[in-house]
């Protein structure tokens, strides 16, 4: 058989591969879908899985070969996935159920089993998590929907802590110095529990409502040193009343560290970085990315929603004063455009880049991250003047 009879199916192959190369590079460059890498696996599945078919379509075979081909293909294809289907297929539905379900983004705290830490990169087979030390993990989709899952909200979340105290203690006095440890760490609604009562003493569980879950690390370690520091201060012990001591000591002596009588609350020097800003440096570059699309997406409909309210201001001055506003809105959008689009074409940050260019586009993320929000600032106070104005004219 001459190989030209080959020829449809050859160029159909070659283009099946030259098209694969094409979106791996418009992908990887471009950042088309950037922010869900499932849609850019399953795009190139599906092209791949066309291309052969069309290939084998095309050979100069007959009717009954072709159709045998296809069948072993399937044969092959299904054998596959049944052998792999705990793990392949298995993810693969996972993946397509979180991307329905959404129950997290790039960059929020989650927790399953025993891995803690925040989403870096959500793609079809597995979730990328930057945990605590650092490090990243790939946790299989399917272990996302089959066990219990935890998302830190981005409103806040509750710390806590606990601490066993003595019978011999007043729980009054306790309770008002756990709730001025809580204060100090700058918790919101702080509670104090009786959690159990033991042969030998009380378990008092402290939290309240911390909003910067930016740095949840950072606040947990605080919160249980400002506890420490205010039941030593109220000359109350933390020690189990079954505390025993082989010095011999005098009868006044106490379990608390002299040079911490009288301390302060815990501070942080503003020059020194957040431990979160180290531990997730990954993950916090993902959700800046990914909220500096997520605003520029929100812009036009939010000039929208204005431009449909004021059309009910009476006051032709008012009115031509809101339009000069969203004029100027745009013509700021436009000119972070620019900006924006180069930002896509580097794809966010790869593990292949060197210092200097990651240094560049964690510059470019800063810079649209201060003039995005001097953007939604301005739509801010515009949106509130238009609330005065109609509530002036009812």
């Amino acid at each position: 058989m001459p190989l030209q009879d080959f020829a449809v199916s050859i160029v159909s192959f070659a283009i099946t591969l030259l098209l694969l190369l094409v979106l791996s590079y418009l992908f990887r460059k471009k950042a088309f879908f950037s922010k869900d890498r499932i849609i850019q696996q399953l795009v190139i599945l599906i092209i791949l899985a066309a291309g052969l078919g069309i290939a084998v379509l095309t050979l100069p075979l007959s009717t009954d070969d072709k159709n045998l081909i296809l069948t072993l293909a399937g044969i092959v294809i299904g054998a596959a996935i049944t052998f792999a289907s705990t793990t392949f297929v298995a993810n693969a539905m996972a993946g397509i159920m979180l991307r329905l379900i959404n129950p997290f983004r790039r960059g929020d705290f989650i927790k399953t089993n025993d891995t803690f830490g925040r989403v870096t990169e959500i793609n079809f087979l597995h979730t990328q998590v930057q945990s605590v030390d650092r490090d990243l993990i790939m946790i299989p989709n399917r272990m996302l929907v089959s066990y219990p899952l935890k998302t830190i909200r981005s409103s806040g979340t509750i710390i806590s802590a606990s601490v066993s105290l003595g019978y011999n203690i007043s729980r009054k006095t306790i309770e008002k110095n756990l709730l001025i440890a809580a204060e100090r760490t700058g918790l919101e609604n702080p509670f104090v529990h009786v959690t159990e009562l033991g042969d030998f003493s009380v378990t008092y569980k402290v939290g309240g409502l911390l909003r910067d879950v930016e740095s949840i690390i950072t606040k947990r370690s605080d919160f249980k040193k400002n506890v420490m520091d205010s039941l030593h201060e109220a000359d109350i012990e933390i020690v189990s009343p079954t505390y025993t001591n082989r010095r011999n000591l005098k009868d006044d002596y106490v379990c608390i560290p002299p040079e911490e009588k009288g301390g302060t609350p815990v501070m942080h020097d503003e020059s020194i970085p957040k431990t979160e800003d180290i531990i997730f440096d990954k993950a916090i570059e993902a959700r800046n990315l990914e909220a500096i699309y997520t605003n520029w997406e929100r812009f036009p409909e939010r000039r929208k929603a204005i431009e449909e309210r004021i059309k009910e201001l009476p006051d032709e001055k008012a009115l031509e004063s809101m339009k000069i506003e969203l004029r100027s809105l745009a013509e700021q959008e436009q000119e972070l455009k620019p900006s924006l689009d180069l930002l896509k074409s580097k794809a966010g940050i790869r593990k292949d880049m060197d210092e200097e260019e990651r240094k560049h586009i964690l510059d470019m993320i800063a810079d649209l991250d201060t003039r995005e929000h001097a953007i939604d600032d301005r739509y801010s106070k515009l949106e509130l003047r238009v609330d005065k104005l109609l509530e002036g004219r009812t």
